[in-house]
């Protein structure tokens, strides 16, 4: 297994730091044989599609439409794939831990701790700056240019909207069996549409809190908006998994 601390360097910044960094960590040689398969056919079955309306705190969009959000919660991760779940409050948070200044907790609640978000076609994820200080995100399916699906991370804290986040930002094009560790509270970011409406991009998301922030102050809303907006639609769409020429994200 490898580790990568990638920084994203700013013109100008006063005290000096990057303008956003990741930790890459290979791991799917480590992971139980199958997982890709298996977690992909988990989102063919119990997969769910329900219409988000980004306007919490944390969202930064310049329209609040709805936008669809295909996911398995993470309360059926837990019976579908306990190896996940272990993983997440073991050595994922070890791994993760060891990255940080500060000691990193897990969720005691499997919805909050793990989803596996889906992606196909022109559908994108909302803009948003994260809640929690350290973001996991283990990817399922590659990303190439060619392919979209790109994970756009904003140098400009203030970006407002997904044209203010290309304007200045970081693409991030991760391949299957990577664990990208982060912090993204001052970041805004989101996930390009896919280029081909047949391809499917997959990633598990893991939210990690610290005593400095602890999960008590995920935003007012935020939970109901993901879980209880509308009542879930069975996810679906191109064959048992699609086409998985590159592309996953946050």
């Amino acid at each position: 297994m490898t580790i990568r601390s990638i920084a994203a360097v700013p013109e100008a910044q006063e005290p000096w730091a990057p303008a956003f960094q990741w930790h890459v960590c290979d791991i799917g040689s480590r992971l139980p044989r199958g997982w890709v398969d298996q977690l992909l056919d988990i989102a063919a079955r119990r997969g769910s599609t329900r219409d988000f309306r980004p306007t919490v705190s944390t969202a930064r969009e310049e329209n609040p439409a709805e936008i669809p959000m295909e996911a398995v919660d993470g309360d059926i991760l837990a019976v579908e794939a306990p190896w996940l779940s272990e993983m997440y409050a073991g050595a994922f948070l070890r791994l993760g831990g060891s990255l940080t200044r500060e000691r990193v907790h897990p969720s005691p609640d499997p919805r909050i701790a793990l989803s596996l978000n889906v992606l196909r076609g022109a559908v994108r994820y909302p803009c948003h700056v994260d809640s929690n200080p350290l973001q996991g995100l283990l990817y399922l399916t590659d990303c190439t240019a060619d392919s979209g699906g790109e994970l756009a991370v904003a140098r400009n804290p203030c970006a407002r909207n997904t044209d203010e986040v290309d304007a200045d930002c970081v693409l991030v094009r991760p391949q299957a069996g990577q664990l990208f560790f982060f912090d993204a509270r001052r970041n805004p970011h989101y996930v390009r549409p896919l280029r081909s409406p047949d391809t499917v991009r997959a990633v598990v998301t893991m939210n990690y809190y610290s005593d400095s922030c602890p999960e008590s102050t995920r935003p007012q809303g935020l939970d109901e908006a993901l879980f209880a907006a509308r009542p879930a639609r069975l996810a679906g769409g191109g064959g048992r998994h699609g086409r998985m020429s590159g592309a996953v994200g946050a």
